[in-house]
């Protein structure tokens, strides 16, 4: 039998944006909070050099021996580049199965999720000691030099720290825990189809040339995000859901949001709703939608007859701090 440990699993969360989708990429603060859906890594020692590595939900499934040089072109590309980055400690081959519950390119980082996840279970595994701010940084470096993404700092920090989070996303990253048990929001995929990589691409490009619409709006979202601060830290959702609304105008004058995010935005404030905005790079995924509690299902249910899956989620907490 080649398996010579019990499996440890290790998971991460999703994340949505309350406030500051994309002003990552300027390096500003941005309002986040983690998700209670995930993805979850199951990893066992091997008593050879063989590395497998097993993604039920798309039945993908990739081998190699340690040492190997990856090309970091498969579906578990996320995977191979954390090995990378940490193969100098791992001394056996290993088994990791993944599983996730978090929807692919919806805006809720189920990518940066897959990475955290994995880098959880080799430290654990192999006894590789990393703080939550390591586990963060270390998956930013990932994305943004082993892939090639052209992300911000608010994923990583998001779910690994989880709660609701002010996250400072600058060269010496920051986090601020905001003191809420619980949100009452409402995630509607919308079923676009987009390409975040492009779209981050896009905008890099942009602000690269000094693209005066694209900057002054992302300030403008900077502020929303100070204000949004301040009403969560006073416990007003009403006025962060306003703030959303102020959010969506903006997605629209940089060019990212679409006629369907629009319209699902427009539907739940039409069913009664606080506030409703995009997340994630735009173009598409998913609207993530604050709510009166007690009209929590009916925009639910006005968002699922949309033709699209519409969630609750309750805001997860990181055991571990």
């Amino acid at each position: 039998m080649a398996l010579t440990t019990q499996p440890f699993i290790a998971r991460a969360p999703g994340r949505i944006c309350l406030l500051g989708d994309n002003v990552d990429l300027i390096e500003k603060p941005v309002l986040a909070a983690a998700i209670s859906a995930f993805l979850s890594i199951a990893i066992q020692k091997r008593n050879d050099d063989r590395i497998i590595l097993i993604a039920e939900d798309i039945d993908f499934k990739e081998e190699f021996r340690l040492g190997d040089e990856m090309p970091l072109v498969s579906p578990l590309k996320y995977l191979e580049a954390v090995y990378h980055r940490l193969q100098s400690y791992i001394t056996t081959g290993f088994e990791a199965t993944i599983n996730s519950q978090i929807p692919v390119s919806a805006g809720m980082s189920s990518s940066t999720a897959l990475c955290i996840a994995f880098i959880r279970a080799l430290s654990q595994t192999f006894e590789i000691p990393l703080t939550t701010a390591e586990i963060a940084e270390l998956s930013y470096l990932v994305e943004r030099e082993n892939l090639n993404i052209e992300c911000g700092r608010m994923d990583q920090y998001a779910i690994a720290y989880g709660g609701v989070t002010f996250i400072n996303t600058g060269p010496t990253p920051g986090v601020e825990p905001i003191s809420i048990d619980s949100l009452p929001i409402v995630v509607a995929d919308t079923q676009d189809t987009h390409d975040t990589q492009q779209l981050q691409e896009w905008l890099q490009d942009r602000l690269r040339v000094r693209d005066k619409v694209l900057i002054d709006s992302l300030l403008r979202v900077v502020d929303l995000v100070e204000q949004g601060k301040a009403a969560l830290l006073r416990g007003d959702l009403e006025t962060l859901g306003e703030l959303m609304n102020q959010q969506q105008i903006e997605e629209n004058i940089m060019g990212t949001a679409t006629e369907r995010l629009n319209i699902f935005c427009k539907t739940a404030m039409d069913a009664g709703a606080w506030g409703a905005k995009q997340m994630g790079a735009g173009g598409g995924g998913c609207a993530v939608v604050l709510c009166p509690p007690e009209k929590k299902i009916t925009i639910q249910a006005a968002l699922a007859a949309l033709g699209a899956p519409a969630w609750t989620f309750e805001i997860y907490h990181n055991p571990s701090k």
